[in-house]
């Protein structure tokens, strides 16, 4: 479902008022690359992206250099990966049931609409830790929860593990570390701290958001790391979820733990 925008135009006094800048648009892309940079702190951690799955029509991911709900995070840019519209982002949250099929087959179970982004990067001597900031929102907050549409957002090292199941609301991802207090993924079903609610979606077009999370695993220093960011409808292509990453980097720490 679309919306139909009226444009009006208004001249006074014959002045015409100049266009915002496209800068500051939340933009729509296809290029892997462009994404890995809008989200790294550091652009020579990057080796190699590429789109493993990539729904084939639609704007089902964006960059963007507006300030909305906590990002970008550290520098001009952030991400985002959506099983809808990644651009819609910033609109008005004027629909509950904010809907677009991407015509993404079935991968891994029962995801649909499936964005898979795979990163190759190069962890620096001496840093092993590797982290980066995300929100997760969605329009399936609050009537889907604890039901098997749980749309989810899942980071993994190494290797994809997760997997789609469309007779259990679960998602199975025994890799992911972008995860809560029980070690599940950031879904619609999630719980605590880590759960959606309607006032974090606030300035966005989502019905529920989390808070800022921050996801880290540890790596070996000076190692190649291959990172994998996953986000799927679960079970149909209907209400929208989408995840904002940023901040993504690999130093020192002496913990490197999933939270805040």
């Amino acid at each position: 479902m679309r919306r139909t925008v009226l444009l009006v135009l208004v001249l006074v006094c014959a002045v015409a008022v100049p266009a915002a800048p496209a800068s500051g648009a939340v933009t729509a892309t296809r290029s892997a690359k462009k994404v890995a940079r809008a989200m790294l702190a550091k652009p020579r951690l990057l080796v190699r992206a590429r789109f493993l799955k990539l729904p084939p029509q639609g704007r089902p991911v964006a960059v963007s250099t507006t300030k909305l709900a906590g990002f970008p995070r550290h520098r001009r840019s952030f991400a985002a990966l959506s099983t809808g519209d990644a651009t819609l982002l910033d609109d008005p949250d004027e629909q509950d049931d904010l809907s677009t099929d991407n015509g993404g087959a079935p991968h891994r179970g029962a995801a649909v609409d499936a964005v898979v982004l795979r990163l190759d990067l190069r962890a620096p001597r001496r840093a092993n830790c590797l982290s980066f900031a995300f929100r997760f929102l969605s329009d399936e907050y609050d009537e889907f929860v604890d039901t098997e549409f749980n749309d989810a957002f899942v980071a993994e090292l190494g290797r994809l593990s997760w997997r789609s199941d469309p007779a259990d609301p679960r998602i199975r991802a025994p890799r992911n570390f972008a995860r809560d207090r029980n070690r599940l993924p950031i879904s619609v079903n999630g719980s605590g701290d880590f759960a959606g609610t309607s006032a974090r979606a606030g300035g966005t077009t989502y019905d529920g958001a989390t808070r800022t999370l921050r996801a880290r695993k540890r790596v070996r220093p000076g190692r190649r790391q291959r990172l994998y960011l996953s986000i799927f409808d679960q079970g149909d292509h209907q209400y929208d979820s989408t995840v904002v990453l940023d901040r993504l980097t690999i130093e020192r720490r002496r913990s490197c733990r999933t939270g805040r």
